[in-house]
């Protein structure tokens, strides 16, 4: 795992019209799975596939145990987590701002990076 940009993934996102967007909610996935020790959901690429074939409800699912597996990993390292975020993940994106909830959750898992001690990707 290491760090990636939030201004550079958004950006990313909006300039290929999601594309990017995919492929960082399948990084992320694949992150806190890896950030929390278990995983939580479906994998990086089942998570993709399911969000597309639910008409993105899928989505809403996985926003709310992403904000559960990055209260866990915080735990875990004796982080101070916030419990509502699951529910503020979820709030986001059902009022259109998903972008801003992958944004939070990048946030986070730089943060346990930090923690970790790794490193800085650009990209």
């Amino acid at each position: 795992m290491t760090q990636k940009s939030i201004p550079l993934a958004v950006i990313l996102s909006l300039v290929t019209c999601g594309l990017y967007g995919i492929y960082w909610i399948y990084t992320l996935t694949e992150d806190a799975h890896a950030a929390a020790g278990e995983r939580t959901t479906a994998s990086g690429g089942m998570t993709i596939l399911f969000i597309f074939i639910s008409c993105g409800i899928y989505g809403l699912y996985w926003l709310y145990k992403m904000g559960e597996t990055i209260v866990m990993a915080k735990q875990k390292r004796g982080m101070a987590a916030d419990s509502n975020l699951p529910i503020i993940y979820l709030v986001l994106a059902l009022f259109g701002c998903a972008i801003v909830s992958y944004a939070l959750i990048q946030s986070s898992l730089n943060q346990i990076i930090e923690h970790d001690g790794g490193t800085v990707q650009n990209f």
